[in-house]
């Protein structure tokens, strides 16, 4: 039973089965977890893994993950808000002092206060938070110096940090830098942060500041291009409180970045600082951890004719004490494998300090859209690890497949050519929302359950009974030998107890309707690509049946076909 992705929530991340399993035979596995410290919403998910390190899943494919979903409440009381008192900050760039608030979309940088801000997945946070953007210059940045707080033993810093949803070419290190007195400012925390749809909890411990008067300043720093970089604190915090939480070691926390008190806003800076001049013992180092470098090939959003085979290459670097022998892997661990073999075991040993390209040869999907794979490493004990400020966190490769194939028939353009039923009879087309016969509707922006927002495509909602269902059944057509069905298959976001079973259906001629393929979806965050081959129909004339059936209660199932379509 190994940890795949989300939260942890301090359970080891490799956990060998109790027995055997014979095919057919169950088995209860548990894992001893620990709830964060932070308020809020928790989802870790976990996959198996068998002998020769190939994980494996649930769901048609074998590759979805199943997971543990818990809320967090803590008795911690706020000691300061960061939010609250925003404009108490003097905030500053490159260009000199910025007014507080800002102006969205000055080029000298600004900050907001968000009382809703949209994380990156799309999900609404009902705390407010800070949206800092950066000088718009190469590695521009903006910062806000707090007034000075006495910090006491067991108070942490707390905060989401993540870029705005929708602000996909956003890449940023956040900071928590501080400065006692007039003396240097020391960077205490940071985190290099690219859009991949996710946020990262920070709880950082400042027990090594307790008893001191500490003005902590808020970083947002450009990684080359500024464009777009629109990084969001979500809630901000001090909390104080119980029992101190446990947390990990900050990366270089106390490191000196400046001997100035702040970054001195001049309009020649651009952020980067002077080299230090005062020391400070750095905190242990984990024994495996990695920082990433650079796409050595396949910048993000690299488009590909659909079937192209190539070759990714991440440079990365060393940063745990421990060496990277021959026995770690570099791993697959969720998201589009695109054909990769999902262990690739490293050529030569890496030592700490030292840098490495890792590669691996992928093949684009045939499908037209966009693509992301994520991939960590893998020790000698089977223990998964990868970048950021935890070292948990994967790297990627990003895609966009513009396929060869092209449309031979849209099932969303002619939804209304089909005739659509359900349990009840016949319904009309389009539906209406929430009308308990069940109902169709085309979607021209649907949102999807992992919060982006998809092509064109259908939401289909089975009548409102146990195990209710709702059918389209479409014109006939006659099938080539090598034409596809393609579409993403999921639920909508945020309809979380959705859980249905899709099938592509159909019939010939007046003969019986025969099922071609079956899917079962649950709302886990993820959508599937559907790709599958008709040429077993070849030269008949058939009609498809897109059906949705509700899998028990019906309560919430709205299920979405993605562009679904036949091309060839």
């Amino acid at each position: 039973l190994v940890f795949v992705s989300g939260s942890l929530m301090g359970a080891p991340s490799v956990v060998n089965l109790p027995s055997s399993v014979a095919p057919g035979g169950t088995i209860d596995l548990s894992v001893n977890m620990t709830a964060p410290a932070f308020n809020g919403h928790y989802r870790g998910y976990w996959q198996l893994r068998n002998a020769s390190g190939v994980l494996f899943g649930i769901g048609t494919y074998a590759n979805s993950s199943f997971w543990v979903d818990i809320n967090v409440s803590v008795s911690y009381a706020v000691a300061y808000d960061f939010v609250a008192n925003y404009c108490s900050a003097t905030w500053t760039s490159g260009a000199g002092v910025l007014p507080c608030p800002g102006t969205d979309g000055n080029a000298n940088g600004f900050v907001l206060k968000l009382d809703t801000p949209t994380l990156e997945n799309g999900v609404t946070d009902s705390s407010p938070g800070l949206l800092t953007v950066p000088q718009n210059v190469t590695d521009g940045f903006i910062q806000g110096v707090y007034p000075a707080f006495t910090v006491q033993a067991g108070d942490h810093f707390q905060s989401i940090v993540n870029c705005q949803y929708g602000a996909t070419s956003c890449y940023v290190t956040f900071r928590l830098d501080y400065q006692i007195g007039s003396g240097p400012v020391y960077n205490f925390w940071s985190f290099k942060e690219k859009y991949e749809g996710w946020y990262y909890r920070a709880d950082r411990d400042l027990s090594s500041l307790a008893g001191q008067s500490v003005k902590f300043i808020l970083t947002i720093r450009a990684t080359g291009s500024p464009t777009g970089d629109r990084a969001l604190w979500g809630a901000p915090r001090i909390v104080r409180g119980g029992a101190a939480p446990p947390t990990s070691t900050p990366t270089a926390t106390g490191t000196p970045l400046t001997p100035t008190p702040t970054l001195t806003p001049t309009p020649t800076v651009t952020g980067t600082p002077p080299t230090p001049t005062s020391t400070f013992t750095p905190g242990p180092v984990a024994c495996d951890r990695a920082t990433f470098i650079s796409d050595i090939s396949i910048p993000d959003g690299t488009t590909f004719t659909g079937g192209t085979p190539f070759t990714k290459t991440w440079r990365l670097r060393n940063d745990g004490s421990c060496t990277w022998t021959t026995s770690y892997a570099l791993v697959f661990v969720s998201g589009d494998a695109m054909s990769a073999i999902p262990v690739n075991y490293l050529s030569a040993s890496v030592a700490p300090g030292q840098y490495v390209n890792l590669s691996v040869g992928m093949t684009a999907p045939n499908t037209t859209g966009h693509y992301r794979g994520y991939w960590k490493l893998r020790n000698a004990s089977g223990v998964q690890f990868g970048i950021g400020a935890s070292g948990t966190s994967p790297f990627w490769v990003d895609i966009n497949v513009s396929s060869a194939y092209t449309t031979a028939y849209d099932f969303y353009t002619n939804a209304c050519s089909a005739a659509w039923s359900s349990g009840w009879g016949a319904l009309p087309c389009p539906g209406t929302d929430a009308d308990a016969h069940g109902f169709v509707l085309t979607l021209a922006a649907p949102v999807m359950e992992d919060g982006t927002t998809g092509a064109p495509g259908l939401l289909t909602f089975p009548q409102n009974v146990t195990d209710g269902y709702i059918q389209g059944i479409y014109p006939a057509f006659t099938v080539q030998s090598g034409d596809r069905f393609q579409a993403l298959i999921n639920c909508e976001h945020n309809a979380v107890s959705c859980n249905v079973i899709f099938r592509l259906n159909y019939q010939i001629g007046s003969g019986p309707i025969q099922i071609f393929k079956t899917y079962y979806e649950n709302y886990e965050g993820m959508y599937y690509r559907v790709d599958v081959s008709l040429s077993s129909l070849a030269g008949q004339s058939v009609k498809f049946i897109l059906t949705v059936l509700a899998n028990g209660s019906p309560t919430g199932d709205r299920a979405l076909w993605i562009a679904p379509r036949i091309v060839r």
